[in-house]
This record gives C-alpha cells, structure tokens and sequence, in this order.
C-alpha cells in the first residue's frame, strides 16, 4: 500500500527514540516503572496494526479518507498513553506505590481507545456498504447511458440523431436509481437498446425504437416516482 512503508518507519523512529530516553533518563526502575514502560511500548507498537487496520484496501482515496479518523483516535490514544506513563515513571522515581495504581489509568487509556476505534471501523464498513449498494442500484443507468452514447457517433442522418440526442438527455435527467418494481421494463429497455444497435451498424431506420425507448424512459421515471412516494408513506 502506498505510503505504509513511510509510515511504519516513523513508527520504528518513535518506538526506538522512545527506549532511548526511557532508558538515558535515571528513572528509578521499580514496578511501576516497568508496568509503564511495556504499556507505552504496547501503544507505539500498536500503531502499525492500527495503521493497517485504517488503510487496508485502501485502494482508492475516498477509502483512505474513511480510514484517517482510526488513526486519529490512536493518536489521541497514544499521546495520552505516553503522557500518563512519563507521569508514572516520574512520580515512581520519588514516591513508591502500589502497581496497580499504575495498570488502571492505562489499561482505562487503551480500553477507550479500543472502543472508539471498534466504533470507527464499524462505521467506515457501513458506509462502504451503503455505497456499494448505491452503485450498484445505479449500474442499469449509467451503463444504458454509455452505450446509448456510444452508438451516437456512427448516426449521421439528422432526425435520428436528434432523437437520439433527446433520448441521450432524457436518460441523463431520469432517476438514476433502479428499483424492484421496475426491473422488468428496465430489461425491455435493454433488449430495445439491443436491437436499436444492430439496426444503427446495419444501416437500418431505427427511428421507431428511439421513439419507444422514450416512452419507455418516461413510463420508468412515472413508476419509480410513484413507488418511491408509496415507499415514502409506508
């Protein structure tokens, strides 16, 4: 994936910058001490799975943009994590006191941070989902469309072109969103652009179809208007 390498890297400088202080500071190196040192280290390691986890099958940028709030709360999660064990360490080097007054804070810092991020990365799988189904629900259109506009360029009589010209601009206006109840004319639709083809490549008036694939275009629109409203109401 582009950019993991650069990320990872700065991970692997933070990760070795940190041991470096942790160990050149004089720190009294009790329990506490230690119980910080490995919940912080956890964290900076952490973030290579959290990076992974915000930008895998991030192919495209919409996908990576759905995946940077992920990284911002394990951010978030990680400079509270180093601040509260820096804390830790400091005040352990004067005052001694109990371990596990030093796992609650950060088991507490990393439990928020694992919710927050299960939140994210739900919510990032529900949008991807509903825009899966919005393309798909709009593939019967945008494909009529492209091909209708495909075949344009090998008419060169007039009133045909202008139909199809009109159809072109019909189509673009229409409800792009196909719905059940319409799948059987959006299928005509289909096997009517089919034979309007081959009538187009073999020099045949196809001005008849261009015509019913207009009324057809419009009886689509009337149907998916009126389902839609009774969808509505119900």
């Amino acid at each position: 994936m582009k950019g993991s390498k650069h990320r990872l890297l700065i991970i692997a400088i933070g990760f070795a910058v940190y041991n470096l202080l942790v160990f050149v500071i004089p720190f009294q190196r009790g329990t506490v001490f230690w119980v910080a040192y490995i919940f912080a280290a956890l964290t900076i390691l952490a973030q290579a799975a959290m990076d992974w986890l915000a930008f895998r099958n991030a192919d495209t940028l919409k996908r990576m943009f759905l995946g940077i709030p992920i990284v911002k709360i394990s951010f978030r999660c990680l400079c509270a994590q180093l601040f509260v064990c820096a804390v830790l360490m400091i005040v352990a080097s004067f005052v001694s006191f109990s371990a596990w007054k030093a796992i609650i804070p950060c088991v507490l810092i990393f439990t928020i941070a694992a919710i927050n991020i299960t939140k994210a990365d739900w919510s990032r799988e529900i949008i991807e989902k509903i825009d899966t189904k919005h393309l798909a629900s709009t593939k019967f259109m945008h494909e009529f469309r492209a091909d209708l506009l495909s075949l344009m360029p090998r008419v060169s009589e007039g009133t045909l072109k202008a139909k199809l010209e009109k159809l072109s601009e019909a189509i673009r206006y229409s409800d792009p969103v196909s719905i059940e109840g319409i799948a059987e004319l959006e299928a005509e639709m289909s096997r009517q652009l089919a034979l309007l083809k081959q009538a187009i490549l073999g020099d045949v008036a196809g001005d008849g179809i261009v015509d019913e694939l207009l009324l057809m275009c419009n009886e689509r629109n009337q149907k998916s208007r009126a389902m839609k409203r009774q969808q509505y109401q119900t």
